[in-house]
């Protein structure tokens, strides 16, 4: 994400978010965001963004934080209304496998543009409210203003309407020895965007069929698409199936080919690689 600095505040011009990095920390880049680090308080500030709403924000804190390096965390007690736009929460539970206290605020954006997660967190032992207030200043240092970028999005729509999207990958590896065992795999998903606004996906391999229903009694297709921005604030084909499922993928060009998300994807509209508007 490009940025300017002036002084100790941080400005993402295309986002339209820029904060103020409290005294004593230092930041740097991450895949994940925004990375704050203070090495008298043992701690660690984290910036993330998101595409949620604030309903959605007190959805998602309800639910555990895990992932395969051995974080866990949980909810302890009820969460905390900062303004209408913002909520907090204290967890426990593991970080990385250690034990671990967080303080995390989400913030909607109130121009419906990227919202903020700021988590907070230290080791069980060495989680203090001086770490806690420091988060709590960064949030209050946030700000936020409106990024027309309906222009750019327009073009991307108009780009991809009343096409088929389709990725296409095969592996397959030979047995090391005669009669020895071989195997492969082959993956081929098909996204069908439709002029009026609908969509069908469909998702196979050699090892799993998972299609989604095509009948259905709230509309077209399998949900609707739209253009917006994605969680690093590039371009992203959102999805949004009738069963309350999400998709986003962000999208660019390069070498005259599509990519959805790192992954190539074919652009067709006619004969039978056209989509199904039906």
């Amino acid at each position: 994400m490009a940025h300017s600095q002036e002084s100790n505040r941080i400005n993402y011009e295309q986002l339209g978010i820029s904060f103020l990095v409290p005294n004593g920390w230092q930041g740097q880049e991450t895949s994940n965001g925004v990375l704050l680090q203070n090495q008298s308080l043992g701690g660690i500030i984290l910036i993330s963004t998101h595409n949620q709403n604030i309903s959605q924000i007190k959805a998602e804190a309800l639910k555990p934080i895990q992932d395969e390096q051995g974080t866990y965390l949980t909810l302890i007690g009820s969460l905390e209304d900062l303004s209408p736009t913002a909520v907090a929460g204290t967890f426990d539970g593991y970080l990385q496998g250690a034990m671990a206290k967080a303080y995390i605020i989400g913030v909607e954006n109130p121009y419906k543009g990227l919202g903020v997660t700021i988590s907070i967190a230290a080791n069980s032992d060495r989680f203090t409210d001086e770490l806690k207030n420091a988060g709590l200043e960064l949030y209050q240092s946030f700000e936020f203003k409106e990024v027309d970028r309906s222009k750019e999005f327009e073009e991307w729509k108009a780009f991809l309407a009343g096409y088929r999207l389709t990725y296409m990958s095969s592996y397959y590896s030979p047995s090391a020895t005669e009669g020895g065992i071989s195997g492969g795999m082959s993956q081929k998903r098909v996204i069908d965007l439709c002029p009026e606004g609908y969509f069908t996906m469909n998702n196979s391999s050699s090892f799993q069929m998972d299609g989604l229903g095509m009948n259905n009694d709230k509309g077209k297709g399998n949900g609707s698409w739209e253009i917006g921005m994605g969680e690093d604030g590039s371009p992203a084909l959102l999805l949004k199936s009738y069963t309350g499922e999400n998709w986003s993928y962000s999208l660019s060009f390069a070498e005259n080919k599509l990519y959805l998300n790192g992954e190539h994807y074919f652009r067709t509209n006619s004969g039978e690689n056209a989509p199904n508007c039906y």
